[in-house]
């Protein structure tokens, strides 16, 4: 499928739902299963706090190569949102070749969807029964859609609050939050032209990254270690959470009686090698 198609296939989807959503302008990015289609952000250039009214939570839409569609909030990391949506494309043999059965009713989905964005007075949408469909609101991926709405409103928050304590015209900055629910440790960095400093975080904003942590720890995948934000003036905003899969800084790591206490409240499944060894 080429960028074009993924894009048609989009917007069709959009207005056949009714959606308050560009469908004018969209772009999309290239992934192994599929493509990622956005509306781009426009700011104006001439304000230096218009970016702060662009919500970090935006609608992101994920087509796969079967012709799949499915929305997701920017605010869940990128590359989690597309290795969730990559593990529900149809299976593929050794060879890459999907099975037959598969590949059939992928085409067909394919096929049914590009002519919908080629002519949109015939149906919209339909759905393949195959097997006895699983439980309307399936609980968990029911309970992560609403907790990911709910802590994307807030990393909203924690943006805005944290685009206001950098100098006048600053141009980008990144901020790194390592929690327990015992510690704490907030870096603010703003890059203004050749200039960059740290900035301390008022208490007011880490009790909100803590109230977005507790929020974040209701999820299937639990509460983050560490929050990593990075965030332009002209209203780019990268969200991601680190869940431990490599060593953390060695200024941004607590002592060890502080991950245990985490682990107490929020027991985890899987912990990392490193961390338990620590």
């Amino acid at each position: 499928m080429e960028a074009a198609q993924a894009i048609s296939l989009v917007a069709n989807w959009i207005r056949s739902r009714g959606l308050d959503y560009p469908t004018d302008g969209l772009a999309a990015d290239r992934f192994e299963k599929g493509w990622s289609v956005y509306a781009p952000v426009e700011v104006d250039d001439s304000d230096p706090m218009a970016f702060l009214d662009i919500p970090v939570g935006r609608s992101i839409f994920l087509v796969g190569d079967s012709g799949r569609i499915e929305e997701v909030s920017s605010s869940v990391p990128p590359q989690q949102a597309r290795e969730a949506f990559s593990a529900q494309e149809p299976a593929a043999r050794p060879n890459g070749q999907a099975t037959d059965e598969a590949a059939f009713m992928a085409e067909f989905e394919k096929q049914f969807r590009l002519a919908a964005a080629d002519d949109p007075g015939v149906i919209a949408d339909f759905t393949i029964v195959d097997e006895p469909p699983a439980p309307v609101g399936d609980a968990s991926a029911s309970a992560d859609a609403a907790t990911a709405e709910e802590a994307a409103r807030l990393i909203d928050a924690i943006v805005q609050q944290l685009a206001q304590l950098g100098p006048q015209g600053w141009d980008e900055f990144s901020a790194v939050f390592a929690f327990t629910v015992t510690s704490q440790i907030a870096q603010l960095q703003f890059w203004a032209q050749d200039r960059t400093g740290l900035v301390p975080v008022p208490q007011s904003i880490a009790d909100l990254v803590r109230e977005q942590r507790e929020v974040s720890a209701r999820m299937s995948a639990g509460p983050w270690w560490r929050l990593l934000l990075n965030v332009t003036n002209d209203g780019q905003a990268t969200v991601d959470y680190d869940y431990g899969d490599e060593p953390f800084p060695d200024d941004q790591i607590v002592a060890a009686e502080h991950y245990r206490n985490d682990l107490d409240t929020y027991p985890r499944r899987q912990v990392p090698v490193w961390l338990a060894g620590y």
